[in-house]
């Protein structure tokens, strides 16, 4: 079986801990977060009257701020990590194009066109690729409001508005219920957006693996197993 190569760079060495920083984000950091602030809600249902009835509302609009903002820190820290991963190859493999400026400022579709020309693979052939696609639309909503981002979620992820019916992002895939002001992120959302960038650094970390050209025999023995048990093995471009 052909399989897909790259030539490794340092930048590749530096990514091993992404996987686990973005899981211990989820995990230590955003779980716990939601957890607290669900245990205050109960609360305030369980103590009742007149005043509770108002605050309970408040607080349901908190933990859906709170949640649109740990979508933006996940698409954050996602961004960071693969523009600097990005820059770290243009430096390694293109040195004397000094790229690094025109990488900071290149927005999704540019990084994107940069990752291919340097890895030679497309972000798109990774499973992971929808979701992350979704997630740095949903942090672009996040930060700036309505707008393409937003119009683009809409069409393509409706559950992020979960208390308005289905049948509205079909048939009127504009209104301004939809608005990013509404947006609700499911928090198996959250979860979903952190496995996707723990996955594609897993992914990237098993492509270097297989880009090593002198490999240890434990190294061939791990990579027979994976090439067998994983769901997603990439192949030289035709």
């Amino acid at each position: 079986m052909e399989l897909f190569r790259w030539q490794n760079c340092y930048a590749d060495v530096q990514t091993y801990r992404h996987a686990r920083t973005m899981q211990t984000y989820l995990d230590d950091v955003i779980i716990p977060a939601l957890d607290t602030l669900d245990r205050k809600t109960e609360e305030l249902e369980e103590r009742g009257g007149a005043w509770a009835a108002f605050a309970k509302p408040d607080m349901q609009d908190v933990i859906r701020e709170t949640k649109l903002a740990f979508s933006l820190a996940i698409q954050s820290i996602w961004e960071r990590q693969l523009r600097a991963y990005i820059i770290g190859c243009a430096k390694e493999l293109r040195p004397a194009e000094d790229l690094r400026t025109k990488i900071e400022r290149a927005d999704w579709e540019g990084l994107q066109k940069y990752y291919t020309n340097l890895r030679g693979i497309e972000l798109r052939d990774f499973p992971s690729y929808s979701m992350l696609d979704i997630l740095h639309h949903l942090g672009n909503a996040a930060r700036h409001g309505d707008g393409k981002s937003a119009a683009r979620l809409v069409d393509n992820c409706p559950d992020l508005w979960p208390h308005l019916p289905h049948q509205l992002a079909e048939k009127q895939p504009s209104a301004v219920y939809r608005s990013v002001a509404l947006i609700d992120v499911p928090v198996l959302h959250l979860k979903t957006f952190a496995a996707a960038v723990a996955d594609f650094w897993n992914d990237t970390e098993y492509i270097y693996n297989e880009s090593i050209e002198r490999k240890d025999p434990s190294l061939e023995a791990k990579l027979a197993r994976d090439r067998i048990e994983r769901t997603w093995v990439p192949k030289p471009a035709k």
